[in-house]
């Protein structure tokens, strides 16, 4: 089956380093899987780097490079990506890259298969974590994060994405319901959160425990990379280095992603009675927050930290909300 397969790769690209990116594209040239595509997607890298990257690409036509003359940041540069994939009806499925990563040869391969015989429409791997020099610093960022993909669900993923954009492939069938990207003018999630997100309301999603990405942790790129990353014991520390002084920020960003989601989809989860976890209508003090951390500890997510630091913030915006309420309530009486 996979003979009739054709897969398109995005690979966004900005003044890469071009020894890391030279290990990345020599990786996808030597995938078993031979029949794909690399949009080289280059948001605006200075003239030296588009050299370069053109260079390192000229002997294999399978690579398509794509300049561009003004920035949009890498959240819209991946959508600027998977609008040229779908101008090719003979791509049946997607992958992305970054441009500093190793793929291991059998990875589109792997994931192709498990795509078409679970009857999925995203597939996704674990990941070995290297350094600069190629050194393995864990041999499963599943691990190292306490991943558990297999317990995912809709209002999980919208309390944290466990899904990471260079280990997926998809189905070209999911695409007009993932473009266009939500709209946001300070980048607030990125672009792999929103494509599991819809790809988890449109079909199921499958993983593969084997490692099939090396992705490399430097220092440009090790943000959200953190042990036990869910784990109750690691909000804490994170709370107490700061001095348990919040920001509304993560609360916020949970609270307007879901609010895109379900505009995007509101037929489909109205027929679902799906409720928002994250919903600002209601004063409840976080309640439905507390069931979604309820949920993570018993079906093993290992998201409850993030669960609880959302819960402490939802108390203090309906708490503002109840001041606001009252002011204008005495402010009314007094007229």
């Amino acid at each position: 089956m996979l003979l009739t397969e054709k897969v398109a790769i995005v690979l966004a690209t900005y003044n890469p380093n071009l020894q890391y990116f030279q290990k990345q594209i020599d990786s996808i040239k030597k995938q078993s899987f031979e029949n794909w595509v690399c949009h080289i997607v280059d948001d605006f890298s200075l003239v030296e780097f588009q050299t370069s990257i053109q260079r390192l690409v000229n002997d294999d036509s399978r690579f398509i490079c794509h300049f561009h003359s003004h920035n949009l940041n890498h959240y819209y540069n991946f959508e600027r990506g998977l609008k040229y994939c779908i101008e090719d009806e003979t791509i049946s499925a997607i992958a992305l890259s970054d441009q500093d990563d190793i793929w291991y040869p059998e990875k589109l391969a792997i994931l192709l298969e498990k795509l078409r015989s679970e009857q999925a429409v995203l597939v996704h791997s674990d990941l070995r974590m290297i350094d600069r020099e190629d050194k393995i610093i864990s041999h499963s960022t599943w691990g190292f994060e306490g991943r558990n993909p297999e317990k995912l669900s809709i209002d999980l993923l919208l309390l944290c994405n466990v899904i990471t954009g260079c280990s997926l492939l998809f189905c070209t069938s999911i695409v007009r319901d993932i473009l266009p990207f939500p709209n946001q003018d300070k980048i607030n999630w990125y672009h792999d959160w929103w494509i599991a997100l819809a790809a988890a309301q449109k079909g199921k999603i499958e993983h593969v425990r084997q490692p099939l990405v090396m992705y490399r942790i430097h220092g440009l790129n090790n943000v959200g990379v953190t042990k036990d990353s869910g784990k109750f014991y690691r909000e804490i520390l994170s709370l107490t280095s700061k001095k348990f002084k919040f920001t509304r920020n993560s609360y916020l960003v949970r609270r307007n992603f879901s609010k895109l989601f379900y505009e995007r989809f509101k037929e489909e989860l109205d027929v679902l009675n799906w409720t928002n976890p994250f919903d600002d209508k209601n004063i409840d003090l976080g309640l439905k927050v507390i069931r979604l951390l309820c949920k993570s500890i018993t079906s093993g997510y290992n998201a409850e930290g993030v669960a609880l630091r959302i819960w402490c913030l939802k108390i203090l915006f309906d708490i503002q909300k109840i001041k606001e309420y009252c002011l204008k309530l005495c402010t009314a009486k007094s007229r």
